[in-house]
């Protein structure tokens, strides 16, 4: 069945194929739940893998809606269907509004911001804002990163605004940047090997507050293997040594929200880089190619290519139950199941 399903999704190609795929709100309904539950239906609410349709039945002044499932353990008997106890929990809107946003969304190489997204679907804004979050729930990974990790931490944000009435800053203390800017730290798993198919490696980051660079620097000594480069000594590179790669990453955030998203504010930093982070990993290697520098040096560089869309719509749905998001009184969203940033 999963091979059927990514056979199926693999074949969109266009636009217009898209739009006759989801089209249909039972076979979306079908579709998500071949991608919410690859082995079968499972509870949401106790994790039993047994349970039976219960739609089209009686259930009083009115029947059963289609999907509708209940589970077969005496102790629970828990009513759910496949957007129970997901990000699309209780929602509105038609199924096959929710995977045309998905496949746009992860069809982007930086994202889409919500008032473009809200002119492509037919929504509005906040709808669209609400969606983009449900996908950057969905894609936060908690698993552990593994081998060489590279981290380095940059200041996220604008100039500082002018104050006529207060005296203009002077310099910080030593180690310590002398700004009101917000902390992100980044790391990036290298990957494994540049063969040709390898996946590129994870990458997270996340706000933090009253990191200072001694405290930075000091993050990886606790690790068996720990190896710095200092940059105020123009020290890049040192054999592998080197944290070029996380600078990428770095780099990449900056220029997503300078290009896609112009205001992210911290309280939802950290759902944006979930975004970002995701979009880094779900990139493989199909091959090298020797290039030139500025100063004539040449030096091999690794070819990249990023996954097609129907990969990734399973596995971020196959991830999707337990990663609640509920509306708030003032039209903004609670997240209900904190996701851990780096493992």
């Amino acid at each position: 069945m999963r091979a059927t399903m990514l056979e199926m999704l693999s074949g969109i190609l266009t636009i217009e194929q898209m739009v006759l795929a989801f089209q249909d709100e039972e076979r979306c309904r079908r579709l998500l739940e071949g991608m919410v539950w690859p082995d079968g239906r499972v509870c949401p609410s106790c994790g039993y893998k047994r349970s039976i349709a219960i739609a089209g039945r009686d259930m009083g002044k009115r029947r059963a809606r289609p999907g509708l499932y209940q589970c077969s353990s005496g102790d629970c008997r828990f009513q759910f269907t496949v957007t129970t106890h997901t990000p699309l929990h209780s929602t509105k809107l038609p199924l096959r509004t929710w995977l045309k946003a998905m496949w746009l969304l992860l069809q982007s190489d930086k994202g889409l911001s919500s008032v473009r997204l809200a002119e492509t679907l037919g929504v509005s804004q906040p709808t669209a804002w609400r969606i983009g979050h449900a996908l950057r729930l969905m894609v936060a990974r908690e698993n552990m990163l593994a081998g060489t990790v590279e981290i380095d931490h940059f200041h996220l944000g604008g100039r500082p605004r002018k104050r006529p009435d207060e005296a203009p800053p002077g310099r910080g203390r030593k180690g310590q940047a002398n700004t009101e800017k917000t902390t992100v730290l980044g790391m990036v798993q290298r990957p494994a090997d540049r063969v040709p198919g390898t996946l590129a490696g994870d990458a997270r980051a996340a706000v933090v507050t009253g990191l200072s660079l001694r405290a930075a620097e000091a993050i990886g000594e606790g690790f068996t293997d720990h190896e710095t480069v200092n940059h105020s000594s123009r020290e890049y590179v040192r054999d592998a040594v080197h944290v070029n790669s996380v600078e990428g990453f770095n780099s990449r955030i900056r220029r997503t929200i300078a290009g896609v998203f112009p205001h992210i504010s911290p309280q939802h930093a950290d759902l944006y880089f979930h975004e970002m982070g995701f979009r880094w990993s779900q990139r493989i290697v199909t091959g090298q190619a020797v290039r030139k520098t500025r100063r004539g040096r040449q030096v091999v560089q690794t070819l990249w290519s990023r996954v097609s869309p129907a990969p990734q719509l399973m596995q971020v749905f196959r991830s999707a139950t337990g990663r609640q998001m509920r509306r708030s009184p003032d039209g903004g969203i609670i997240i209900k199941s904190a996701v851990t940033v780096f493992g």
